[in-house]
C-alpha cells in the first residue's frame, strides 16, 4: 500500500478545521451568553435574579450587576459576572457584602472628616469603629437556584462538564 501526502490537502484540512473551531467557539460564546442572561436577562439593564437578590441599602450594588463573555487565548473563553459598585475611595465593595468583614477602623483619607447619616442625622467624625458585617452569600443562593438551568444549557451545548461556583475576587 502506498500513501501519498499532498501539501494542498493539509492546507484544505487546516482551513476546514479552523472554520469548525471558529464555529465551536462561537457556539460556546452563545451558550455562555445564554447562561449570563439567566443571571442578568438584559444587557445593561442591571436586573434579574442576581440583582434582585442583592442586599439593598442604596441599590448601588444591585444596579452595578452585568456580565461579559471574554476571550483571552485561543480555547479560553469564559463568562464573567460582575457587580462593579465602588466605594468613594474607589474600592469594589461587593466582595465585602458577600464575604463579610471583621470589626475594623475607618479613617478619612482625602478629607478631614467622615460624613454619614445615622437615624436621620448627619454625622461628622474623624474616626469610626465599624463593628464588622456578617457575610451574605446571596450570589451562591442565586447560583444554586439557577444551577439546573445552567447545566441544561451546558448539556444542550453537548458539554460533558457541569458548572460550579468559584470564589475569585469580584467575579461571581
Amino acid at each position: 500500500m502506498v500513501v501519498e501526502i499532498n501539501e494542498e490537502g493539509f492546507d484544505e484540512l487546516a482551513d476546514r478545521m479552523s472554520r469548525a473551531d471558529m464555529f465551536a467557539m462561537e457556539s460556546m460564546r452563545g451558550s455562555l451568553r445564554k447562561i449570563g442572561r439567566l443571571f442578568v436577562p438584559k444587557a445593561h439593564s442591571y436586573s434579574g435574579p442576581l440583582a434582585e437578590e442583592t442586599p439593598r441599602r442604596t441599590g448601588k450594588l444591585a444596579r452595578s450587576t452585568w456580565f461579559d463573555v471574554k476571550d483571552f487565548r485561543k480555547g479560553e473563553t469564559h463568562l464573567e459576572i460582575y457587580q462593579s459598585a465602588k466605594t468613594p475611595s474607589g474600592k469594589f465593595y461587593g466582595y465585602w457584602v458577600r464575604e463579610g468583614t471583621p470589626p475594623h477602623d475607618i479613617f478619612p483619607k482625602q478629607v478631614k472628616a467622615l460624613k454619614f447619616e445615622m437615624d436621620g442625622n448627619i454625622i461628622f467624625a474623624k474616626h469610626v469603629k465599624h463593628p464588622g458585617s456578617k457575610a451574605n452569600p446571596y450570589h451562591r443562593r442565586v447560583f444554586q437556584r439557577l444551577l439546573p438551568n445552567v447545566n441544561g444549557i451546558i448539556k444542550e451545548m453537548g458539554g460533558f462538564m457541569t458548572a460550579y461556583l468559584s470564589g475569585e475576587g469580584e467575579k461571581l
